[in-house]
């Protein structure tokens, strides 16, 4: 691609590769507007189509300014429905089922990458453009969604209208929720270490190759695939203490990082970090109908998603902040510091989960209602 567009600054065809995340961030905070309008079903199908159009085009048309204007749509499509496969999921299942496809659905969204990733690597052995072909698994997904999911219809009739402020109260975020992303954000930095610095890691202290960097993060990919699949199971077991468990594989996995000189030693690592969002980022999504105020579910999905993507794409930046003043020794002290950070914020949810026994107002079955 940089040889296709060597008359472009190498830093304008980079952003092919981001530029996408703006609009998403954009479009998100309003989804769940967007879907009271037009219909949840509608919007995810909306945004499943643009993702599919704008990802496929940029195969036959080799034009830099077209692709990054695709690469935009592709963002609005990412908005429209990412929050609302969480909210859909809200509207169809509660206590332990519901926990349960959060789990399944963190582990498939694992699967997707995988299969995105494997259909990347095949297609680039054509061509660069041959590689976005890979987007058109969207209008399959399209096509099983549509034809499964039945309509979820959040739109108010006239009559309704005028009851408005008494029975539909204005969708509104709380500091519950502002928490929440704020952790879900720290969460996601931790995974963004994994798949963004580790595969240098591993080069810069001459312990692997790139290919072994590839296959840290494919068994990165797998350990938070399968713990998503277990993760209705944690929650029936040991109810809310699954969060700060989450918190403790950060807090180790990313010290032990720090600390490794070698190839197995950053294999336990990393494993043990893939643990992390799968237990504790699903469960405070769990918890959204509880911690959000009323009519305001999909908003609140908004904005864990947006903590969620700012983590992402500030973590190189922060652990760098972070190595700057870390007292900490080992390899990547920045990344060691992180962890110890993380444990201090685990050591303040244990003291709150222990000592907080307030019940809140959720319908969950006598069987999981340690839930919370």
């Amino acid at each position: 691609m940089e040889k296709t567009f060597s008359n472009y600054p190498a830093s304008l065809v980079d952003m092919i590769a981001t530029i996408q995340q703006i609009p998403a961030f954009i479009v998100l905070l309003f989804s769940s507007s967007i879907s009271k309008k037009i219909g949840m079903k509608n919007s995810i199908g909306i945004g499943l189509i643009l993702m599919g159009v704008s990802g496929v085009l940029p195969s036959i048309i080799p034009n830099l300014w077209v692709i990054l204007g695709l690469r935009i749509v592709f963002g609005i499509g990412i908005g429209l429905f990412n929050s609302l496969v969480i909210t859909i999921i809200d509207d169809f299942y509660e206590g332990h089922d519901k926990s349960q496809m959060l789990g399944i659905r963190s582990s498939f969204e694992q699967i997707g990458i995988c299969i995105i990733n494997i259909l990347v690597g095949l297609l680039l052995s054509i061509s660069w453009q041959a590689s976005f072909l890979s987007y058109s698994m969207a209008f399959l997904v399209l096509v099983i969604f549509w034809s499964i999911v039945p309509n979820v219809n959040h739109e108010e009739n006239d009559n309704d209208a005028q009851n408005k402020s008494a029975d539909h109260p204005k969708a509104k975020i709380n500091s519950r929720v502002i928490g929440a992303a704020i952790m879900c954000s720290f969460m996601t930095m931790g995974m963004a270490i994994v798949s963004v610095l580790v595969p240098s890691i591993v080069v810069t202290l001459k312990i692997g190759t790139a290919q072994d960097g590839s296959f840290i993060i494919t068994l990165f990919t797998l350990v938070s695939m399968v713990m998503g699949f277990l993760f209705g199971g944690f929650v029936k077991v040991l109810g809310k203490f699954v969060y700060p468990l989450g918190l403790l594989c950060l807090s180790v996995g990313t010290i032990l990082l720090n600390y490794s000189d070698s190839l197995p030693m950053i294999i336990v690592s990393i494993a043990i970090i893939g643990c992390t969002f799968p237990l504790a980022g699903n469960y405070l999504f769990s918890l959204i109908d509880v911690i959000a105020p009323a009519n305001s579910t999909a908003l609140a999905n908004s904005i864990l998603l947006v903590g969620c993507n700012m983590g992402t794409a500030f973590s190189p930046l922060i652990v760098k902040f972070l190595g700057s003043f870390s007292p900490m020794g080992g390899k990547q002290p920045g990344i060691g510091l992180f962890g110890g950070i993380i444990g201090a914020l685990l050591i303040a949810a244990i003291v709150v989960q222990i000592f907080n026994r307030k019940k809140p107002a959720i319908k969950v079955d006598n069987h999981h209602q340690n839930r919370f």
